[in-house]
This record gives C-alpha cells, structure tokens and sequence, in this order.
C-alpha cells in the first residue's frame, strides 16, 4: 500500500441526473463552468467491493478506481495500480478518503477494516466510463462531473475476466458534488437541469447491482407462473435496521425452517430505484425510474387478510405491472406528482418444497420526506408450473414464513403500513 491520497470535497452532498445527449447540455452549461482536466487518463474503472450475499450496508461505499487513456477490450484482475476510495454516508453526504493500492492490496485492507460477515469481500462489479470534469467559475467548492460510454461489468467468484452485463449509450450521467450550498449556482443549475429535461438517477453501483439481478435471472433462473394473476399478496413487517436482513438469510441457509433455499437460486439481490407515485384521470400510478425507462404500477386498495394466527399484517391488493415507458413520457409528463422515495432493497427467494410456491423476502430502506423507513415484506411469488391453487394456501405458506420470523426475531413487528401511506398520499 502507499501513501494516503489528498483528495477534493472529503464530505460533500451528491446529486445525480441523466440527460440525453441531444439535449446539449454542456453547451448550456458551459459559459458558467470551466473544464477541468486532471490528466489525459480520462477513462475511468471503477470497481466495487462485494460478496454474493451483498453483506456491505445502503451507506457504505467500498471501491477502487483507476483512470486510463483508453478502455481495455476486456477487463481483467490484475496488479495495477488503483485508488482506493472509502466512503461512508447517505446520497446526501458522504465522507471519503482515499489510499493508492493494487486489487489484492485492496482486498487485504477492505477485509482488515470491515467485518460485515465471515465471508470476504472481493471485487464485485466493474463501471467503464469516459469522465470530464468541470467547476463552476464561482466556486472553487463544487465539482460536476458528465459521464458518458457507461459499461457494466460483473465478476463471477474466482474468475479473474469480467463479465459485461450491460451499457448505457443514449444518455449522459451528470453527478454535482457540493461541499456546501451556494444559491447562486443552485438556482442556475436547477434551471439548466429542468430545460434539458434531465432526470434524477440512482447511482451507477445501485444500477449495476440491478444489473447483476438480471444476469442471474438470465443464467440460472426460471420463469414464475402466478395463480392469482393480477393481485399482490404480502406481509409487511416493521424494523428498524438493514443489519437484521443477513441473520434471516443465515437462518434459512441453516435450515431452521420447512422452507428452504432454492439449490439452484440462493442468490442475494440487490437493487434500487426511484419510486414517485403520479395521479392522473385513471387514478394513482407508480413510476420506478432506472435510468432512462421507468416502469408503471397500478395498484388498488389493500385489504388485510385474514389468517390462521391473527397477525393481521397480511396485504392483499389488485397490481397491474409491466408497462415500461421512457422517463419523458407524456404519461409522466402530463400526470400530476403526489410523492416520491428513494428505495433500496436486499431481498432471496425460498421455498415451501410440498406445496412447490416461491416467496420473496425483502428488506427495503426508503428514504423520503418523512425520513427513513425499513420494512422487511415476504410476498408471493409463484410456482414453476402453471398450476390451479387456493389463496388460502398462499396465506397460510405466508402466516407460517411470517409467524416464523417474528418468533426467530422478535425486533420485528406486524404492520400494515404501505409506503403510499407512509408518504400520507392519499
């Protein structure tokens, strides 16, 4: 390892935005801004520090990073040189230092400073972008940074060679780092973001972990057929942390439950999204940005179900999903905005092996104007087989999954509280 790196903006805010590129935005920009080049490397590798059980927290950001004057045909693991990059936060400050190291130098310090489980973290996802960087002529105290040639890479464990599994070539990523508030630029900026059409984003990580979802599914999963076709059963539970969500992952692995990891599935997902929840004639709709698409979900009333245990916290409600349109829709456009989180989720899948259902088991943390919500939901997936069922069987494969947890873990709690509710949207 060398010498611990100064760097700019130690703890700043971050917001970040896409804006397609026929949008022009920097040429909007430009007469307030100065390009700032650090060097003629301007490709950048970033590689985020993981497992496959995702055991590293929301707030951690754990990465190396190195910058080049052109990408590689494929990414390797090797003894380059990298910036290390611990940070530690919420989307809205972050703290950060900086240490020069290789990839197994980085990997010894991650795993000395971090203990997040027995299992070591590795490189995990490799992000390849072309980053220009520039300053407001104002300020010295804010960084903008327009990102574009974005392509996503996935390690498999104990594979050396990355794995592409995705790019992001019609839009830029525009990301604003502020040390501390300066009005004059924020209205400016506000302004510029708003007629270029740019839309909030989730982080690149978030992106590729989402990413990483759909290689799996694509490798090893198998599609769902559900019985109840257009409705959403699920039990919510209230928690207080993230930190209890990888003892519940254990506690099926060791079989303490008749339900059971699938062999061929066990897989940890992890994701985020932007969930704004729109009214318009045909009544209220969710949006879930990434990206540039968003997709739509129609959702009714819930009723609470009832069960053989009486925990009441057992939801049922009509859902219409599927439907995927760009962010700058005129569905989204022309709809009316009642609330808005930022959702980040852990969720694995098990198994009830005699009666052959699926239920997802999630744990979300949401961020919004109310402030903070954890919930852990379990929720009806389906069968492998199109197969002819009873709802009374899916609630009681859920009472059971439910009562069991509350047993194993008393810290969580039945509620009946949806996140429309909890945005008071009415």
């Amino acid at each position: 390892m060398k010498d611990k790196i100064k760097i700019d903006l130690p703890i700043r805010t971050e917001e970040r935005y896409i804006v397609h590129l026929d949008e022009n935005f920097l040429d909007r920009i430009s007469p307030y801004v100065e390009r700032k080049i650090f060097s003629d490397n301007e490709y950048v590798q970033t590689i985020y520090f993981n497992n496959e059980e995702h055991v590293v927290p929301f707030e951690f950001s754990i990465k190396a990073r190195r910058y080049l004057p052109n990408p590689p045909k494929s990414p390797v693991m090797d003894d380059s040189i990298f910036f290390l990059d611990l940070k530690r936060g919420s989307n809205k400050d972050k703290q950060k230092i900086r240490l020069k190291a290789t990839l197994e130098e980085a990997t010894k310090i991650i795993n000395e400073r971090y203990s997040f489980s027995e299992i070591p973290l590795r490189p995990y996802v490799l992000i390849e972008y072309l980053r220009q960087h520039y300053i407001p002529k104002n300020t010295r105290k804010i960084r903008i940074t327009y990102d574009t040639n974005i392509k996503y890479f996935f390690f498999p464990k104990d594979q050396k060679e990355a794995v592409e599994i995705g790019r992001e070539n019609d839009y830029a990523r525009v990301e604003i780092k502020k040390e501390k508030p300066d009005k004059y630029f924020d209205n400016l900026i506000r302004e510029i973001l708003q007629e270029t059409n740019a839309v909030p984003v989730i982080s690149k990580k978030f992106t590729a972990y989402n990413l990483i979802g759909l290689y799996h599914v694509r490798t090893s999963g198998k599609p769902f057929h559900k019985e109840l076709k257009g409705y959403e059963i699920e039990a919510k539970l209230e928690v207080d942390t993230e930190e209890i969500f990888q003892r519940i992952k254990q506690f099926f692995k060791d079989r303490n439950s008749e339900f059971r990891l699938p062999q061929h599935f066990p897989y940890t997902f992890e994701s985020a999204s932007i969930n704004k929840y729109y009214r318009n004639s045909k009544g209220l709709f969710k949006a879930m940005f990434r990206g540039n698409e968003a997709e739509i979900v129609r959702k009714g009333n819930p009723e609470i179900i009832r069960d053989p245990f009486g925990l009441n916290c057992i939801l049922k409600r009509k859902e219409k999903k599927g439907d995927v349109v760009p962010v700058n829709s005129r569905l989204i456009r022309s709809a009316q905005l009642q609330g808005e989180l930022y959702r980040m989720r852990k969720a694995f899948w098990v198994e009830n092996p005699q009666t052959r259902r699926f239920y997802h088991i999630s744990l979300d943390c949401c961020l919004g104007l109310p402030g903070t919500l954890y919930q852990l939901e379990v929720e009806y997936t389906g069968r492998y087989k199109p197969e002819v069922g009873r709802e009374e069987e899916i609630v009681e494969d859920i009472a059971k999954l439910t009562k069991t947890l509350i047993e194993r873990f008393p810290e969580l709690k039945p509620s009946q509280l949806t996140k429309q509710d909890w945005l008071g949207i009415e």
